[in-house]
């Protein structure tokens, strides 16, 4: 399960890198993925605002903008 995650997480921070944008990485990798739970939730932090895409493994796929990480 671990190694799907960070499949995953490393397709979109690629497809990022490539200049996709969020909309983009959403609809192609995230809605479809059968690790993906929800919807994008909007959030905050200390690093400013932030989507949170909730995953079957109680993790949340993480978008800062620039990059996903996993939380």
């Amino acid at each position: 399960m671990t190694h799907i995650v960070a499949g995953l997480l490393n397709a979109c921070n690629a497809e990022k890198n490539k200049g996709a944008d969020f909309p983009t990485i959403w609809k192609n990798i995230l809605k479809v993925h059968p690790y993906v739970a929800g919807s994008p939730i909007q959030d905050s932090g200390e690093n400013g605002p932030m989507l949170k895409i909730p995953l079957i493994t109680g993790q949340f796929l993480v978008f800062l903008g620039s990059s996903f990480s996993l939380l």
